[in-house]
């Protein structure tokens, strides 16, 4: 057996929470939202993964954990950041060097969504 994630689902428990995360993906990310996140299911196209965004799950005592990182590669981490923030995004962390060679940025989404934007180098 060959397991290959190719999903990533956010979970939410409002409709409005759903369409919030959606909205932050499409306007501020720039990144291509299909289906309906205000009646309770949307995905994203980020590539080679899709991430989900799910209003409830299968099973009804699922609770949070406080919030998802999502990390995005990029070959030009200040010039994305600038065209996120350009779109209204809430950048929490400015493209910075880091110790283990990447240059990273943070953007703040709503319900506990942050996303890094990030080169290896």
């Amino acid at each position: 057996m060959a397991l290959r994630l190719d999903h990533l689902s956010l979970l939410t428990d409002t409709n409005e929470k759903n369409q919030e995360i959606a909205d932050f993906f499409a306007t501020v990310l720039g990144l291509p939202v299909r289906g309906n996140a205000g009646e309770g299911y949307a995905e994203v196209d980020a590539g080679d993964i899709v991430v989900s965004l799910h209003r409830g799950a299968l099973i009804d005592d699922i609770r949070p954990l406080g919030g998802a990182l999502l990390q995005f590669a990029s070959e030009d981490v200040a010039a994305d950041i600038e065209a996120i923030r350009a779109r209204g995004g809430t950048v929490v962390l400015e493209p910075m060097e880091t110790d283990w060679g990447s240059t990273s940025a943070y953007v703040a989404g709503p319900h506990g969504v942050l996303v890094e934007v990030c080169k290896m180098h």
